[in-house]
C-alpha cells in the first residue's frame, strides 16, 4: 500500500524505518516515506518530517524547514507538533523568538492532555514568558503533567518551583 502512495501505509512504513521495528532501522528511508506521506497531509508525518529536520536525519539539518513542517501538522491539531513549535518560538529557532506564540500552541497542545506542553507552559508561568509569572499555575501545570506521565523534567520542577514561593513567601 505505501508503494501506491497510500499516505497512512507510508506512515506505518516510516516509523518501522525510524526504530528499526522488524527492519532494519535506516533514517534516510524514514525520512523519504515520511516525506511522501506528509506532502499528502499527513498530519502525523508532517510532524515526524520536522522531528527529522530538527535532528539531521535522512537529511541536511533544517530547523527552518522543520517549523514549516510542525506548521502544517500544528493547523490539523497534531499536539506533538503544536508543542515543538512552540518551542521554535520560544528559542527562536527557524522562526522568529515569540514568547507569546510559544504559549499559545503551548496551550493548544495542552489542551489536548500532551504532557511535554503543560512542562514548558509551566516553565513559562515560572519565567514569566509570555505569561504574568505565576509560580502557584507553573506548580499547578507541574503537577498535572506529573500525572499525565511526564516523568523527566517535571518532578525537578515542582521542587524548584515549592523553593522560589518559600523565598518569595517564607512561613
Amino acid at each position: 500500500a505505501a508503494a501506491q502512495g497510500h499516505m497512512v501505509a507510508q506512515s506505518y512504513l516510516a516509523e518501522l524505518y525510524n526504530f528499526g521495528r522488524g527492519v532494519q532501522q535506516d533514517d534516510g528511508r524514514a525520512f523519504e516515506l515520511y516525506r511522501q506521506a506528509a506532502r499528502q497531509g499527513h498530519a502525523i508525518s508532517q510532524s515526524n518530517l520536522g522531528n527529522m529536520y530538527r535532528d539531521g536525519r535522512g537529511c541536511e539539518q533544517s530547523h527552518e524547514r522543520a517549523a514549516e513542517w510542525w506548521a502544517k501538522a500544528a493547523e490539523q491539531g497534531d499536539a506533538d507538533a503544536q508543542c515543538n513549535l512552540g518551542d521554535a518560538h520560544q528559542e527562536g529557532r527557524g522562526v522568529p523568538q515569540s514568547y507569546e506564540r510559544a504559549v499559545e500552541l503551548y496551550k493548544l497542545s495542552e489542551a489536548q492532555g500532551y504532557a511535554l506542553a503543560t512542562t514548558s507552559l509551566g516553565a513559562c508561568y515560572t519565567n514569566g514568558w509570555g505569561v504574568d509569572q505565576s509560580y502557584a499555575e507553573a506548580r499547578r501545570l507541574y503537577e498535572l503533567a506529573v500525572a499525565r506521565g511526564e516523568s523527566a523534567v517535571a518532578p525537578r520542577n515542582i521542587q524548584a518551583t515549592n523553593a522560589n514561593i518559600q523565598q518569595v513567601c517564607p512561613l
